[in-house]
Protein backbone atom coordinates (compact mmCIF):
# COMPACT_ATOMS: atom_id res chain seq x y z
CA UNK A 1 0.00 0.00 0.00
CA UNK A 2 2.55 2.59 0.91
CA UNK A 3 4.56 1.49 -2.05
CA UNK A 4 1.50 2.71 -4.41
CA UNK A 5 1.06 5.75 -2.66
CA UNK A 6 4.54 6.70 -2.71
CA UNK A 7 4.56 5.78 -6.62
CA UNK A 8 1.34 7.96 -6.96
CA UNK A 9 2.75 11.21 -5.78
CA UNK A 10 5.45 10.68 -7.80
CA UNK A 11 3.83 10.42 -10.75
CA UNK A 12 1.86 13.66 -9.42
CA UNK A 13 5.00 15.12 -9.11
CA UNK A 14 6.34 14.70 -12.66
CA UNK A 15 3.09 15.74 -14.27
CA UNK A 16 2.25 18.73 -11.92
CA UNK A 17 5.45 19.97 -10.30
CA UNK A 18 4.37 19.54 -6.75
CA UNK A 19 7.33 21.13 -4.71
CA UNK A 20 9.27 19.33 -3.03
CA UNK A 21 7.90 20.49 0.49
CA UNK A 22 5.17 18.58 0.31
CA UNK A 23 6.39 15.38 0.42
CA UNK A 24 6.56 14.30 4.06
CA UNK A 25 2.90 15.14 3.94
CA UNK A 26 2.59 12.28 1.30
CA UNK A 27 5.01 10.26 2.68
CA UNK A 28 3.23 10.03 6.09
CA UNK A 29 0.00 9.36 4.22
CA UNK A 30 2.07 6.33 2.56
CA UNK A 31 2.90 5.50 6.01
CA UNK A 32 -0.37 4.80 7.37
CA UNK A 33 -0.50 0.90 7.00
CA UNK A 34 3.87 0.39 7.89
CA UNK A 35 5.05 0.39 10.63
CA UNK A 36 6.68 3.61 9.82
CA UNK A 37 4.10 5.43 11.28
CA UNK A 38 3.85 4.16 15.13
CA UNK A 39 7.76 4.36 15.05
CA UNK A 40 7.37 8.53 13.93
CA UNK A 41 5.50 9.01 16.79
CA UNK A 42 7.89 7.28 19.32
CA UNK A 43 10.32 9.64 17.38
CA UNK A 44 8.50 12.53 17.33
CA UNK A 45 8.00 11.89 20.86
CA UNK A 46 11.81 11.66 21.93
CA UNK A 47 11.94 15.32 20.42
CA UNK A 48 9.35 16.43 22.54
CA UNK A 49 11.19 15.17 25.73
CA UNK A 50 14.30 17.16 24.62
CA UNK A 51 11.89 20.07 24.17
CA UNK A 52 9.94 19.39 28.03
CA UNK A 53 13.35 19.55 29.71
CA UNK A 54 14.55 22.43 27.80
CA UNK A 55 11.39 24.49 28.62
CA UNK A 56 11.30 23.02 31.84
CA UNK A 57 14.75 24.16 32.65
CA UNK A 58 13.69 27.80 31.38
CA UNK A 59 10.95 27.82 34.51
CA UNK A 60 8.07 28.02 31.51
CA UNK A 61 5.75 25.43 33.54
CA UNK A 62 2.87 25.84 31.31
CA UNK A 63 4.39 25.22 28.47
CA UNK A 64 6.06 22.43 29.55
CA UNK A 65 2.97 21.15 30.43
CA UNK A 66 1.69 21.58 27.27
CA UNK A 67 4.34 19.81 25.72
CA UNK A 68 4.06 17.06 28.30
CA UNK A 69 0.36 16.62 27.57
CA UNK A 70 0.87 16.65 23.74
CA UNK A 71 3.80 14.06 23.91
CA UNK A 72 1.11 11.76 26.37
CA UNK A 73 -1.44 12.08 23.17
CA UNK A 74 1.40 10.62 21.22
CA UNK A 75 2.12 8.15 23.33
CA UNK A 76 -1.91 6.64 23.16
CA UNK A 77 -2.06 6.95 19.22
CA UNK A 78 1.53 5.30 19.16
CA UNK A 79 0.17 2.47 20.69
CA UNK A 80 -3.09 2.45 19.55
CA UNK A 81 -2.21 1.94 15.93
CA UNK A 82 0.67 -0.85 17.03
CA UNK A 83 -1.89 -2.70 18.44
CA UNK A 84 -5.42 -1.86 16.36
CA UNK A 85 -3.22 -2.84 12.72
CA UNK A 86 -0.76 -5.30 14.36
CA UNK A 87 2.09 -2.68 13.45
CA UNK A 88 4.64 -3.91 16.32
CA UNK A 89 8.41 -3.72 15.40
CA UNK A 90 11.26 -4.22 16.98
CA UNK A 91 12.25 -0.45 17.38
CA UNK A 92 9.06 0.11 18.73
CA UNK A 93 9.04 -2.76 21.09
CA UNK A 94 12.58 -1.20 22.39
CA UNK A 95 12.26 2.69 22.17
CA UNK A 96 8.96 3.08 22.84
CA UNK A 97 8.91 2.13 26.87
CA UNK A 98 12.55 4.01 26.41
CA UNK A 99 11.10 7.46 25.60
CA UNK A 100 8.57 7.22 27.82
CA UNK A 101 10.66 6.13 31.56
CA UNK A 102 12.94 9.49 29.69
CA UNK A 103 9.93 11.39 29.64
CA UNK A 104 8.88 10.71 33.15
CA UNK A 105 11.87 10.19 35.37
CA UNK A 106 13.06 13.29 33.45
CA UNK A 107 10.35 15.34 34.51
CA UNK A 108 10.16 14.17 38.27
CA UNK A 109 13.75 14.76 38.75
CA UNK A 110 13.19 18.12 37.43
CA UNK A 111 10.42 18.68 39.38
CA UNK A 112 12.61 18.08 42.78
CA UNK A 113 13.98 21.46 42.23
CA UNK A 114 10.40 22.73 41.95
CA UNK A 115 8.31 21.60 44.37
CA UNK A 116 10.81 19.91 47.19
CA UNK A 117 7.89 20.01 49.90
CA UNK A 118 5.56 17.71 48.00
CA UNK A 119 8.36 15.69 45.48
CA UNK A 120 10.91 14.45 47.88
CA UNK A 121 14.51 13.24 46.74
CA UNK A 122 13.74 9.52 47.42
CA UNK A 123 10.30 9.33 46.33
CA UNK A 124 11.93 10.07 42.42
CA UNK A 125 15.24 7.59 43.17
CA UNK A 126 12.50 5.10 43.66
CA UNK A 127 10.68 5.41 40.49
CA UNK A 128 13.77 6.33 38.62
CA UNK A 129 15.37 2.77 40.14
CA UNK A 130 12.00 1.05 39.52
CA UNK A 131 12.18 2.30 35.42
CA UNK A 132 15.70 1.18 34.92
CA UNK A 133 15.42 -1.94 37.04
CA UNK A 134 12.57 -2.58 35.14
CA UNK A 135 13.79 -1.71 32.06
CA UNK A 136 16.87 -3.58 31.81
CA UNK A 137 15.09 -7.07 32.90
CA UNK A 138 12.80 -6.63 29.61
CA UNK A 139 15.60 -5.71 27.59
CA UNK A 140 17.48 -9.09 28.71
CA UNK A 141 14.40 -11.43 28.56
CA UNK A 142 13.36 -9.97 24.87
CA UNK A 143 16.58 -10.46 23.97
CA UNK A 144 16.29 -14.17 24.64
CA UNK A 145 13.43 -13.82 22.08
CA UNK A 146 10.95 -14.03 25.11
CA UNK A 147 7.88 -12.05 24.91
CA UNK A 148 7.71 -9.96 27.99
CA UNK A 149 4.06 -8.48 28.02
CA UNK A 150 3.02 -5.31 29.85
CA UNK A 151 0.57 -5.60 33.22
CA UNK A 152 -2.92 -3.89 34.09
CA UNK A 153 0.05 -2.55 37.06
CA UNK A 154 1.77 -1.40 34.58
CA UNK A 155 -0.56 0.62 32.82
CA UNK A 156 -2.22 2.08 36.56
CA UNK A 157 1.49 3.04 36.87
CA UNK A 158 1.72 5.07 33.54
CA UNK A 159 -1.22 7.02 34.14
CA UNK A 160 -0.65 7.49 37.74
CA UNK A 161 2.53 8.79 36.78
CA UNK A 162 1.15 11.27 33.95
CA UNK A 163 -1.27 12.56 35.74
CA UNK A 164 1.10 13.29 38.88
CA UNK A 165 3.29 15.00 36.55
CA UNK A 166 0.42 17.08 34.94
CA UNK A 167 -1.29 17.75 38.52
CA UNK A 168 2.45 19.11 40.21
CA UNK A 169 3.15 21.13 37.08
CA UNK A 170 -0.45 22.91 37.41
CA UNK A 171 0.21 23.20 41.29
CA UNK A 172 3.32 24.85 41.09
CA UNK A 173 2.32 27.49 38.31
CA UNK A 174 -0.50 28.25 39.50
CA UNK A 175 -1.76 26.65 42.93
CA UNK A 176 0.83 26.72 45.29
CA UNK A 177 -0.80 27.57 48.27
CA UNK A 178 -4.27 26.55 47.48
CA UNK A 179 -5.22 23.82 50.44
CA UNK A 180 -7.25 21.55 48.04
CA UNK A 181 -4.71 21.72 45.15
CA UNK A 182 -1.75 20.85 47.98
CA UNK A 183 -4.29 17.62 49.12
CA UNK A 184 -4.82 16.46 45.62
CA UNK A 185 -0.99 16.67 44.98
CA UNK A 186 -0.22 14.64 48.24
CA UNK A 187 -2.42 12.25 47.13
CA UNK A 188 -1.27 11.93 43.61
CA UNK A 189 2.23 11.95 44.26
CA UNK A 190 2.01 9.30 46.91
CA UNK A 191 -0.80 6.77 44.57
CA UNK A 192 2.19 7.25 41.82
CA UNK A 193 4.94 6.02 44.59
CA UNK A 194 2.60 3.08 45.83
CA UNK A 195 1.62 2.26 42.51
CA UNK A 196 5.32 2.36 40.59
CA UNK A 197 6.89 0.78 43.74
CA UNK A 198 3.97 -2.05 43.01
CA UNK A 199 4.03 -2.92 39.52
CA UNK A 200 7.80 -3.12 39.87
CA UNK A 201 7.25 -6.29 42.23
CA UNK A 202 4.45 -7.58 39.85
CA UNK A 203 7.22 -7.25 37.23
CA UNK A 204 9.66 -8.47 39.41
CA UNK A 205 7.83 -11.86 39.56
CA UNK A 206 6.84 -12.40 36.42
CA UNK A 207 10.45 -12.10 35.29
CA UNK A 208 11.89 -14.70 38.08
CA UNK A 209 8.61 -16.87 36.85
CA UNK A 210 9.57 -16.47 32.97
CA UNK A 211 13.03 -17.27 33.70
CA UNK A 212 12.19 -20.40 35.63
CA UNK A 213 10.39 -21.93 33.01
CA UNK A 214 13.00 -21.22 30.14
CA UNK A 215 15.13 -22.72 32.68
CA UNK A 216 13.01 -25.81 33.21
CA UNK A 217 12.54 -26.29 29.21
CA UNK A 218 16.19 -25.80 28.74
CA UNK A 219 16.70 -28.65 31.41
CA UNK A 220 13.76 -31.29 30.15
CA UNK A 221 15.77 -30.66 26.39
Amino acid sequence: MSQIVWSDYQQVNRRRGVKWLLAPFYYLFALENSVGLPNLLTALRFFMGILFFFVLSLGLLDLALAVFIIATVTDFFDGYLARKRGLISNFGRIADPLVDKMIICGGFIALVAYAPAVVEAWMVVLIVTRELVIGALRGYVELRGIRFPGSMAGKWKMTGQCVTLCSLLLYTSHFTGVWWARVWVDVAVWFTVIITAYSGLVYLYCVGHILQKRIRSIAVE
